[in-house]
């Protein structure tokens, strides 16, 4: 009777301890964003009207095929993906696949590259108090090459590489507009090393907005069956204690 007890006291709580891991399986959508490029009024700039900005790679200037994704999850992590394509030749393209994750506001405050005038403290309707940061995810930000540039990779990085700045969202937080968007600085390596990037796009409700969840990290099926068998042994080692004891 007592090894039976023991025995299923084990698997329960290994039961639990699975259960608590699928539990935390999947992060979900609680906003998602169509993403396309900054413009400023009435008329652009060489330094605006992109989604992304390389000024060191061909035109610089890259604006999304169709609008971009960026869906922002609970677990406090976000993505920005879709296919970005050059303003002057639409052979040469890039698929986008860059992770944030939420962090505070950074030591160098919000990045405020609008006109003063337009910012609440001097009466204007962009307040930064609402805007919300994050840091892109270095280990899972890469543009991988499409087309004219089929078999490039670009593994992409922060800057400033002190955290001066974050990647920002809010209105008037793509650096070129008062309308909702998203900016950013950001450098690569990889099959084209670029030190000056910048990321400039409006955000607007996605309409079709997945209900998907995304898979967080969860251990493998034998790691899980390790995990199973360990919580057994505790249990037959505890048995195996308490048995000495009443001899």
């Amino acid at each position: 009777m007592k090894i039976t007890k023991f025995l299923s006291s084990g698997l329960v709580l290994g039961s639990i301890v699975l259960g608590g891991v699928g539990q935390a399986q999947a992060a979900d959508i609680f906003n998602s964003w169509l993403a396309d490029e900054a413009h400023i009024y009435p008329k652009d700039t060489k330094w605006s009207g992109h989604a992304f900005w390389f000024p060191e790679l061909d035109s610089g200037r890259f604006v999304f095929d169709t609008s971009g994704i960026f869906n922002e999850y609970d677990d406090g992590t976000a993505n920005l993906l879709g296919t970005i394509v050059s303003e002057l030749d639409d052979t040469k393209k890039w698929d986008i696949d860059i992770w944030f994750e939420s962090t505070p506001e950074p030591w160098g405050g919000p990045k405020k590259e609008l006109p003063k005038s337009e910012y609440a403290e001097n009466g204007g309707s962009v307040d930064t108090t609402t805007w919300r940061y994050y840091n892109m995810n270095e280990t899972q930000a890469t543009l991988t090459g499409v087309d004219f540039y089929d078999g490039k990779e670009l593994n992409l990085y922060q800057r400033p590489e002190n955290g001066k700045y974050s990647f920002q969202v809010g209105v008037g937080a793509n650096g070129k507009n008062t309308n909702f968007g998203m900016s950013g600085w950001l450098g690569t390596t990889g099959s084209f090393t670029l030190t000056q990037a910048d990321i400039n796009v409006d955000l607007t409700p996605n309409p079709g907005g997945p209900s998907n969840s995304r898979p967080v990290s969860v251990p493998e099926p034998m790691t899980m069956g390790l995990l199973s068998l360990s919580l057994l042994g505790l249990s037959v080692t505890s048995l195996k204690r308490k048995s000495k004891k009443l001899l």
